[in-house]
């Protein structure tokens, strides 16, 4: 599936499909894991795309505009990360028509550096109009990370909050009703190939297409 456009972020690259040739009306942003070097986007797109179960064609069946997030350095510092998603949701603002708010989440660490970029906003008091977080199988930071998060608000607190977690993944969130997430989904192991299993992945995308 080929991007409509391709975004060159500060500390990274997008690659945007939406979900008709209308444009940009209701953005998803979605963070790779990261990783070393640079994020190798047509593996991370094939991830999202698999012929098993295709997460990018569900969430464009529902209306939504998928935006890929890789960065220069994956293995770059959170803050560096997360500027990226930080260039992205500023992008999708200015891009996008019509005033349906933003979604923006990630993979991993991916998942880690979109918290990281919303708190950071929030603490800055600049206006990121994202109604949904999403957390899958997220990375939990080093003790330098979760104390600078701490600093800022550790989680954000104008949307609601999505904690995803797939059977083989050991998350150190706390995923009951008193962690920080408004609704979670914990669901069987990957057997490989999706990045996001079909079990999660159809969750997910009930949760936003409300």
């Amino acid at each position: 599936m080929a991007a409509a456009q391709e975004w060159k972020l500060s500390t990274g690259t997008a690659r945007v499909f939406p979900a008709s040739d209308s444009g940009i009306m209701r953005p998803v942003i979605l963070a790779g894991a990261g990783g070393t070097g640079a994020t190798d986007l047509a593996a991370f797109e094939a991830g999202v795309d698999h012929t098993s179960y295709s997460l990018l064609a569900a969430l464009r069946a529902q209306g939504l505009d998928v935006i890929l997030v890789g960065y220069n350095d994956g293995n770059a510092q959170l803050r560096d990360l997360a500027q990226a998603v930080t260039d992205c949701v500023q992008r999708a603002q200015a891009e996008r028509s019509g005033n349906a708010p933003l979604v923006a989440g990630g993979i991993g660490r991916g998942a880690l550096a979109a918290r990281y970029a919303l708190v950071k906003l929030e603490r800055m008091r600049m206006y990121h109009d994202t109604a949904t977080f999403f957390s899958y199988n997220e990375t939990a930071p080093t003790e330098q990370e979760a104390n600078e998060l701490n600093q800022m608000g550790d989680w954000p607190g104008i949307p609601r909050k999505l904690g995803i977690v797939s059977g083989d993944f050991t998350s150190e969130l706390d995923l009951t009703h008193e962690g920080p997430f408004d609704f979670t989904k914990t669901g069987a192991r990957n057997p490989g190939g999706p990045l996001v299993t079909e079990e999660l992945g159809s969750w997910l995308v009930e949760e936003l297409a409300h």
